[in-house]
């Protein structure tokens, strides 16, 4: 987590480059499910839709970076 974020980003995607197929294909299969039931929440009025601006503002705000 100390790493720099493009540091973070070459880590991790090296790093699910070296699951084997099928392991990559669960992954993405659990984020597609996951992004699919957060905008199916979203639709439903149960979470709110953010803007990415007011959102990066307020993790700044919070962690001081």
């Amino acid at each position: 987590m100390r790493l720099p974020l493009r540091e973070r980003v070459l880590l991790a995607d090296a790093l699910m480059g070296s699951l084997d197929d099928e392991a990559a294909r669960r992954v993405e299969a659990a984020w597609a499910k996951e992004a699919e039931a957060r905008r199916e929440a979203h639709l439903r009025g149960e979470i709110p839709a953010l803007d990415g601006p007011s959102v990066l503002r307020d993790l700044q705000a919070r962690h001081g970076k």
